[in-house]
């Protein structure tokens, strides 16, 4: 999959358009965010009610909510942008450009977090936001799920690629999902203020994980 994304974003494929190429072009960073439809019917239980229970992605409320979807967009590709600048390989899902009838939302959101050097979920304010905690929970319990993972978040021993995952939010966001995120899974929980904050704090992230793979002790991914 890590060559399939490379070679996929430098060329327009599917409704996707082609990337400028980054200079650090193996070291992909996977932005997820709450600006598109996701699937959560695999997600849940058989007896939920999706219809009133669960609102999608798509289901935003502008009364509370400070963005709308394609504001939301806007956010994560401005943020892509700014960190190809800095030269790190970072993409969407929607620039790899899978089809939907090849591989589910929720599907690749995990495969291209497991190939991705960094993993960043970006959690603007957008009214609801029990989807993106819905979202952040599947991946992280897919993607990190190991034997000392069973049992409650107190007892857990979260596996080494906790460290590559990042979860960056507006103040304003509350979920207990996040909340679950550092506590369980010990992953780092930031906040941003505006989109070159959070441009900041995702190079930053990023920066720090290239140094641990390159000085560190995280294994380099090839």
């Amino acid at each position: 999959m890590r060559q399939r994304i490379i070679d996929n974003l430098s060329r327009a494929t599917e409704d996707s358009d082609a990337l400028t190429p980054a200079r650090r072009e193996q070291f992909l960073v996977y932005l997820m965010g709450p600006y598109r439809t996701f699937d959560v019917d695999a997600l849940l239980p058989a007896d939920a009610d999706v219809e009133t229970d669960v609102p999608s992605f798509a289901t935003w409320d502008e009364a509370s909510g400070e963005y709308a979807e394609d504001e939301v967009l806007r956010l994560l590709q401005e943020t892509r942008d700014c960190l190809r600048d800095r030269g790190f390989n970072a993409f969407l899902a929607i620039d790899v450009g899978i089809s939907l009838n090849e591989m589910d939302a929720a599907t690749q959101s995990i495969a291209f977090a497991q190939a991705s050097n960094a993993t960043i979920f970006i959690a603007p304010q957008v009214g609801d936001n029990l989807g993106v905690g819905i979202e952040i929970g599947s991946v992280l319990e897919d993607l990190l799920s190991t034997d000392g993972m069973q049992g409650p978040a107190t007892d857990a021993t979260p596996p080494e690629r906790t460290r590559r995952v990042m979860v960056a939010t507006e103040p304003s966001v509350r979920s207990a999902m996040l909340g679950a995120v550092h506590a369980r899974w010990d992953a780092s929980v930031r906040t941003f203020t505006d989109a070159a904050d959070c441009c900041r704090l995702c190079a930053q992230f990023c920066t720090h994980i290239q140094n641990e793979e390159l000085y560190g002790s995280l294994e380099r991914l090839e």
